[in-house]
């Protein structure tokens, strides 16, 4: 019995640091994949921040450049209407001509008669689509229905035209 005793506390004592040391470890095992985890998840959040980031400076990118779209086509579209004006004020536009700039697609067919396919058809228009005599008109009024102008008046507006889209960079510089 006495070998027993002296055997039994040398063996509870290893059991129980087997025991407490199986603990230990299981603690410490769980909390490095706790850590690792966290750090996964920290890795994730500033992937996504950064996506985020370049989703907003791509968003803002686009709404410059469709900014400078805009002011672009507005300082041609004004280009074009200041020809327009003085060709008229000089008599050297037809009234056939006038209608066309200044009245709407379907009000011009209304004027003159015509329906959709009348207007394509003397036109030469081929696409049968809904729109296309729509675009030919629109770009009607800017290429046939205009004027020879003197150089400088010419210049002038050309020159005011240049001013109006070196302003429009100037308002929305592009990165």
């Amino acid at each position: 019995m006495d070998k027993l005793n002296k055997l039994s506390l040398p063996a509870t004592i290893i059991i129980a640091s087997l025991i407490l040391g199986g603990f230990f470890y299981a603690s410490q095992v769980n909390k490095q994949r706790s850590i690792e985890k966290q750090q996964q998840i920290n890795i994730e959040q500033e992937k996504q921040g950064q996506l985020d980031k370049e989703l907003k400076e791509q968003e803002a990118k686009e709404k410059a450049e469709q900014a400078l779209n805009i002011c672009i086509a507005t300082a041609e579209e004004n280009y074009h209407d200041r020809w327009y004006r003085e060709c008229k004020a000089q008599g050297k536009i037809t009234a056939k001509c006038i209608d066309i700039k200044e009245l709407k697609y379907d009000e011009y067919l209304k004027k003159y008669g015509l329906t959709d396919e009348e207007y394509k058809k003397q036109r030469g228009i081929t696409d049968d689509s809904e729109i296309a005599g729509l675009f030919d008109y629109v770009d009607l009024q800017d290429e046939e229905c205009s004027c020879r102008l003197l150089v400088s008046t010419a210049d002038r507006f050309n020159e005011s035209l240049e001013k109006d889209k070196a302003e429009c960079f100037k308002r929305y510089p592009q990165n």
